[in-house]
């Protein structure tokens, strides 16, 4: 009785978070309101798409996984998240918003030619990519923990989901899912973390209980030269995703793009902090999770809460997760339509709404396919070297269009700029 209560709690809650997104979604008529919303997003708006985006299964499920691992190391992806979003705002925001441009990319090409636009945009799509597929495996995570649905049921019903945020409705969809997430799941997990703390008998025990053999109070414990990497990555990546930087582009002005990368900052590191606390109280309380620790957090609702309240959290995180799943998806199709399909036309093509969604429906069943095909690790890894990616697709030349502001670059410049990103998969893949 207590798991049936448990799925129809589940079920209910999801199909209500479903109409509120439909209810509150902004009417669009072309593939600009899709992509852009017409450059009228307010401060929280901004935060909203942001927040909707990156704070997801890396950021909750990832963690506590992480956490339950290796230790506060797990901190890196939100600590990051943080700092980038506050470099945003200092040094980017205000450039990137009076540039008028849809795409990273397209700003990048205005400087170093369209060759480097498309290749910069192909580069990136594929780091949103890798990091689409981190989504699908901690809603795959959440659906198994809840249904014992096997891997295929789980996979197209994430994908059903995740393509019915994003197809609906746009960047501005993003912005209302973000709004949810944001006091659903931090008050979820707040109230997780002290009912930890309740139960481990304060953070002292919880630490005193920890396994011996591993160093969980280490932030380095997966080896300065991997963690050094991670963090940079992270910060680097987070200032070269199209998603992110497209809550900039949509901005009303340019105070509001500033603001709402700020607020985002301030926002984003304490989740990851509440995330660690969850962890260690499963890895001090339950050994058995070992080999598993991707289910930890949807473990603990279980072995927490009564079955509703339970049920009511997973639905949440199943939530949070679509919503960055969603909006990377978003990020790729606009890098797919407007780096490329867009420049097929004279014109913003009639049908250019239907174009668009085709697209994302193309890539939702791409990024499925791999998934099924059992290319699979922990999620924070597949998260690390998406970012990465697109740090070195993007980064060091939107640092030297931000900061020198010249009109033309010399082929040196274009060149390092084109073998940077051959450099870290080399970097990523053997040490």
């Amino acid at each position: 009785m207590g798991q049936l209560t448990y799925a129809v709690v589940f079920v209910g809650a999801f199909v209500l978070f479903g109409a509120l997104v439909l209810k509150n979604q902004r009417r669009m008529v072309s593939g600009s309101d899709f992509s852009v919303a017409g450059r009228s997003l307010s401060t929280t708006q901004v935060s909203w798409v942001i927040i909707g985006t990156l704070v997801g299964g890396v950021s909750t499920i990832g963690t506590v996984q992480s956490a339950y691992d290796h230790g506060i190391s797990a901190w890196i992806f939100t600590l990051g998240s943080g700092i980038s979003c506050f470099i945003l705002g200092c040094f980017f925001a205000t450039a990137l918003r009076r540039e008028q441009v849809t795409t990273v990319s397209e700003l990048l090409g205005k400087y170093f030619g369209t060759h480097f636009q498309y290749y910069c945009s192909m580069l990136n799509s594929c780091g949103m990519f890798i990091h689409i597929i981190a989504q699908y495996l901690a809603a795959i995570a959440i659906l198994t923990s809840v249904f014992h649905f096997p891997l295929p049921v789980s996979l197209l019903i994430t994908v059903a989901l995740m393509g019915f945020f994003v197809i609906s409705g746009g960047i501005s969809g993003a912005g209302i899912v973000g709004k949810i997430k944001f006091f659903l799941l931090y008050g979820i997990m707040i109230v997780c973390t002290v009912i930890a703390l309740i139960k481990g008998q304060g953070l002292g025990n919880i630490l005193s209980q920890l396994p011996k053999d591993t160093d969980f109070l280490n932030f380095f414990s997966n080896g300065f030269g991997t963690t050094t990497i991670d963090i940079v990555s992270m910060v680097t990546g987070v200032l070269s995703t199209q998603i992110y930087l497209q809550a900039i582009f949509s901005a009303k002005t340019i105070k509001e793009a500033r603001n709402g990368a700020f607020l985002t900052a301030v926002i984003i590191p304490p989740i990851g902090i509440l995330g660690i606390i969850v962890g260690l109280f499963l890895r001090a309380n339950c050994p058995e999770l070992d080999g598993q620790s991707a289910q930890a957090l949807p473990f603990f609702f279980q072995y927490t809460l009564p079955p509703a309240i339970a049920a009511f959290c997973s639905a949440v995180l199943l939530l949070a997760v679509l919503g960055t799943g969603a909006g990377l998806v978003l990020g790729v199709t606009t890098n797919v339509y407007m780096d490329g399909i867009r420049h097929l036309f004279t014109k913003e093509p009639k049908h250019s709404l239907f174009i668009v969604r085709l697209c994302t429906l193309a890539v939702l069943i791409l990024s499925g396919c791999i998934v099924q095909a059992g290319f699979s690790t922990t999620i924070l890894r597949w998260s690390y070297l998406s970012m990465g990616f697109r740090g070195a697709s993007v980064f060091v030349g939107l640092c030297i269009v931000v900061f020198t502001r010249q009109k033309k670059y010399s082929a040196m410049i274009r060149g390092i700029l084109y073998f940077l990103p051959i450099c870290y998969f080399i970097l990523a893949v053997f040490l």
